[in-house]
């Protein structure tokens, strides 16, 4: 007996392979909020924490974790 749902989670892993992911704008974020984290520390700047949810994020999405 074959299920519905395994049919279609193994067609949704087959479409996800084929979609081209444009991921060079995430490591552009990623390495321009890590600059900016650098330049944070730096200069003890107490807004230090508002720079970490953007280079995390991006960083995730760059390596297509989430």
């Amino acid at each position: 007996m074959q299920c519905d749902g395994c049919v279609l989670f193994l067609r949704q892993i087959l479409e996800m392979e084929q979609t081209k992911k444009f991921k060079g704008v995430y490591w552009l974020i990623f390495l321009g909020s890590s600059a900016l984290l650098g330049y944070m520390i730096y200069t003890h700047n107490p807004w230090l924490t508002l720079v970490l949810p953007f280079q995390t994020t991006s960083f995730v999405k760059a390596l297509d974790i989430m």
